[in-house]
This record gives C-alpha cells, structure tokens and sequence, in this order.
C-alpha cells in the first residue's frame, strides 16, 4: 500500500508534538513492512525535504487573499482552508503515484476536504479532538466555537474513526452524536531505541521530580509548581527539573505569565534555586533525563493520550498524572502508576510524595509500568491493528 499521512511539522527531532511523533513511527513501521509512505506537512526545512516528504503551501489564490485581509482574519481563514491546500499537494503526487490510503488528524475538519477533493479514503484519528483538548476560555471564542463546529461537521462524513483512546473515542462519539460507519480503539506506537535507559532507582537521584512538557495552561505547569512548593516547603533538599518550552500562562486579568514570572510569584528567593529551568531541550536528551529523576509528573488539564506518559513508562520510570482523558487508560492507579485528581495541587503532592517516600513501591510501580508499555504498545500488535483498519477502510 501506498500511506499518506498530513503531520503538523517534520521531522520530529526538530518538532516536539504527538501528531509528528505519531507519524515518525507509523512512517518506520510501515516502511520496515514493505509498505510506501509519504508525509505531508506545512514546517519543514528545505534541508529536511527528500523522498516522500512534500512541503504543503497555500495556494496562490490564499496567497493573493492574504495580501488584503486584515492579519488577524488573515491568519484565521488561512487556517481554517488548510485543508484546501493538502488536498492540492496530495492530489499532485497521487498522479504519479498512487496513494491508497490517508492517515490524518480531526483538526479544523481538513479531514472532509481532502477527502471530498481526492476522493482518496480518508483514515480519521483523534489526536485532539478541539472540545476536549482547548481549555475553556479559547472554547468561547470566535475562533474556538467554529474550530469545534467545523470537526464534529467533518467528523460527521467520516467512515472510519480512530483514537488511542476508548475515553476520547466515547466523549467524541457522544458529544457529536455521531455514528460512524466504523471506529477503532487503536493505541499510538511507541518506537524507541532498544538502547534508551531504563529507570534505576540506584542510579537516579531520590530527591528529583521531573516535568516534560509546555508552561501553559493545557500541560499544568503551574500546578507541577503549586505540588513542588507544597513539597519543598516540607522538604527543602528536593528538586524540581522543569523541561519544555515557555509558552505562557494565562492569567485571570487576561496577561500572560512567563515561567521566571510564575515561579518569582509563588516562591520566597531562597526556594527558587530549587526550580531547575531547562526550557526545550532535544527529543534525544529527555530520555537521559527522566532516569536521572525519582518521579516523573504528567499534570495535564487534558490528554488523550500523551507521548510524554507513555515513553516515561517504557523507560519504567515511576509516574504520577493527572486523571484526565486516557491516561487512565495508561495509569492502573497504584500498580502501572499514581493518578492524581486533575487541578488539585495538593493532591499531586501527596500523590508524588507517594513515591519519594516509598522506593521499594516507586521500583515496582515503574516494573509493571514498562511490562503494561511492552505489552500494550507492541510495534507489531499496533501495526497489524492500524493495517487492518486501512484494509477494512479500502473496502468499505
């Protein structure tokens, strides 16, 4: 078969997001298969273009629109009739070469134009969906109520949906109403070098937590920091690694707060050097990082279902998240990990001191954790599963 798939940037070393590192791996594993692949995507380098991979730009008539909108409608319009655009690139190398199947993401609808305008089969898989994923105040906007009107009008023509979640799978199916001809509860694959660490907790350091993820409202940074004041204040030797990139957080006057900003406001100076920065770092240093620390915490208001979960578990690292979306899904409370109640700082505290106070329970937590991911997330198993789904697609 001849795959495409639509991924928000390329490649994933220099794009740290779900949707690219879901096509990074399906695009290894088919190929390893036997199988063609091509990616199509909007950020990518010139230096990063080769085989298979193809750049999607706006159309010149975008383009020439773009030149007399105000930026704000602009840049709006532009990304509501992306979908316009891939359609385009697509239907340009499905000429030569034949594509099978598409393999993409629910966001803006993109899904049912190019579907409409390729009459390519279209293999729809919930990364998002934008009523669960946007926090409540981006929801109310102009811009938010179409971006979900628009999905759930899309969602509506597909005839296959998917998600890595039975959670999100459910609340989309309920929230739309929708019933597909067809929907599959098909984890993510989870690709990682036989080489990368495994936790130990006689190598790492007990008084690290570790966070992976944005400083916004969406990942929890600041409750990751409301937990760690609470923990610091009881012991002071601890120390919170903070990796991710800044992209503010919302506060209630409507101004955005910097991570310095944030962490100025809710610890004395003395405390501060206790908050370890590190800002974005490469894909291949986290692994590194996360053996080092005693805890990692997942502190997301929502989650499908999280590539930053996911690869702390198959490094067997004891995990503490939110009970938000599939991680549940992920995290059997007390056995694969800790569930904490999403938005209660205190109660991630308690739930991370948990496992700073239990090495023999935080060893075995983060064994069964590694043994779930192994099982679970097998290459194979959820290579075959998607497979099969593109073949029962291709004949519906």
């Amino acid at each position: 078969m001849h795959i495409a798939f639509w991924s928000p940037g390329w490649p994933l070393e220099r794009c740290q997001n779900g949707i690219v590192t879901y096509v990074h791996w399906m695009k290894r594993g088919l190929e390893e298969a036997g199988h063609q692949v091509s990616v199509f995507t909007s950020f990518v380098s010139p230096d990063d273009l080769g085989p298979g991979i193809h750049r999607v730009q706006p159309r010149m008539w975008q383009k020439l629109v773009n030149r007399i909108r105000p930026v704000k409608r602009n840049w709006e319009q532009s990304v509501f009739s992306m979908g316009d655009a891939i359609a385009a690139e697509i239907l340009r190398v499905h000429r030569s070469t034949p594509i099978d199947c598409i393999d993409m993401e629910e966001s803006f609808g993109w899904h049912e134009t190019v579907q409409r305008k390729t009459s390519i089969p279209v293999f729809v898989k919930l990364h998002g969906p934008a009523f669960l994923s946007m926090i409540e105040s981006e929801c109310k906007t102009p811009f938010g109520r179409k971006k979900i009107k628009q999905e759930g009008e899309a969602l509506r023509t597909a005839a296959l949906i998917a998600s890595p979640s039975i959670t999100t799978l459910q609340a989309t199916l309920d929230y739309y109403g929708l019933t597909p001809p067809e929907s599959a509860h098909i984890v993510n694959p989870l690709g990682m070098s036989p080489s990368t660490p495994v936790w130990d907790y006689a190598a790492c350091d007990p008084k690290t937590i570790l966070f992976v993820g944005r400083f916004d409202l969406r990942k929890g940074g600041d409750l990751v920091l409301r937990a760690f004041r609470t923990l610091l204040d009881a012991d002071p030797s601890l120390k919170l690694v903070f990796v991710g990139p800044d992209t503010g957080l919302m506060s209630g006057d409507g101004t955005t707060l910097s991570i310095a900003e944030y962490v100025d406001m809710l610890f004395p100076p003395g405390m501060k050097p206790a908050v370890q920065y590190l800002g974005r770092l490469p894909n291949h240093e986290i692994p590194t990082i996360r053996v080092r620390a005693m805890v990692t915490v997942v502190a997301s208001r929502w989650e499908n279902i999280g590539y930053t979960l996911l690869e702390a578990m198959y490094q067997g690292c004891p995990v503490v998240s939110t009970d938000v979306g599939g991680c549940g899904e992920c995290i059997i409370n007390g056995t694969t990990g800790l569930l904490a109640q999403t938005e209660n700082a205190d109660d991630l505290a308690a739930k991370i001191r948990e496992f700073l106070d239990s090495p023999g329970f935080a060893i075995q937590s983060g064994r069964n954790a590694r043994a779930f991911i192994a099982s679970a997330y097998a290459d194979e198993k959820v290579l075959g599963e998607t497979i099969s789904a593109y073949r029962k697609l291709l004949r519906s």
